[in-house]
């Protein structure tokens, strides 16, 4: 009876810990980069990062600091998984800053995107 008991329990915890660890998923940005007539622009140098807040007035230290080339399909991918923290409330609003070297000019750009953890974040920038 006592060995059925204790078998019975560690059956219970086993379960218990087993069905309450959640995989945490990646945290992505994808980051399309178009022309005004929607066509991909390769090579553009693609910067994401954030500033800590002091208070309402002053902008602290930079954080987070990302940057990655468009491919031919005018996409740059950026992996955050490693800076989630499970539990953690919301992950980041990041700058962007888009620059790309057309032969004739140098085209530079400024944004922000929001970044949801666990997701795969997607958003087109038009650089004209």
């Amino acid at each position: 009876m006592k060995s059925s008991l204790i078998a019975l329990f560690t059956v219970a915890i086993v379960a218990m810990f087993s069905t309450s660890c959640k995989k945490v998923e990646d945290t992505t940005a994808e980051v399309r980069v178009v022309t005004g007539n929607s066509t991909p622009v390769p090579g553009a140098e693609v910067r994401l990062f954030g500033e800590g807040t002091v208070d309402q007035t002053q902008v602290g230290n930079i954080r987070l600091d990302a940057t990655e080339f468009t491919n031919s399909n005018g996409v740059a991918l950026f992996d955050f998984t490693d800076m989630y923290a499970p539990g953690q409330s919301g992950f980041a609003i990041l700058n962007v800053e888009i620059t790309k070297a057309f032969p004739d000019s140098t085209v530079f750009r400024e944004f922000i995107m929001k970044i949801t953890e666990e997701e795969v974040n997607k958003r087109t920038f038009i650089l004209e």
